[in-house]
C-alpha cells in the first residue's frame, strides 16, 4: 500500500482494525490488522521511517502486547536497527510482550552471533 488516498476498505477486511504508515518514495510501507474482538491502540507512527508500533490487549487484560511492524530500505544501513532499539527502549512496561515483524534489510549481519559486518560503523544486534 503507498497512498493515503487508498482507504483501508480498499484492501483489508472490515472486521480489522487497520494501523498502516504509507512509504511516500517509491511506494510500500508497514502496516498492522488486529481482529476488531481486541481492543488496540496505535503508540507510535515515525514521520520519518517507515515503522508503526500498536498495542493489543487480549481478552484477559492482564495479556498486552505491542507489535511494531517496520521496514528498512537497503541504503539506510543501520537506521532501522537504530530507530527499532530507540522503540523499545520506550516501552516501560515489563510485562508487556513485543512482537516485532518486518524486512530490515540486514543481508551482511549474523543474527546467532550477534554481531553485523559490512556497515559503515559497527552494529549491536
Amino acid at each position: 500500500m503507498a497512498k493515503e488516498d487508498i482507504s483501508n476498505a480498499e484492501v483489508f477486511r472490515d472486521d480489522f482494525t487497520t494501523f498502516r504508515r504509507d512509504r511516500s518514495a517509491r511506494g510500500g510501507g508497514v502496516f498492522i490488522c488486529v481482529k476488531n474482538i481486541f481492543p488496540s491502540t496505535e503508540l507510535c507512527v515515525d514521520d520519518d521511517f517507515a515503522m508503526i508500533a500498536v498495542e493489543v490487549k487480549g481478552m484477559d487484560q492482564e495479556y498486552t502486547w505491542e507489535f511494531i511492524s517496520i521496514y528498512g530500505a537497503p541504503n539506510e544501513d543501520k537506521l532501522a536497527i537504530e530507530r527499532l532499539a530507540a522503540r523499545t527502549l520506550l516501552t516501560q512496561n515489563l510485562t508487556k510482550r513485543s512482537i516485532i515483524g518486518g524486512d530490515l534489510n540486514l543481508p551482511q549481519a549474523d543474527w546467532k552471533g550477534k554481531k553485523a559486518s559490512g556497515f559503515q560503523a559497527p552494529v549491536k544486534i
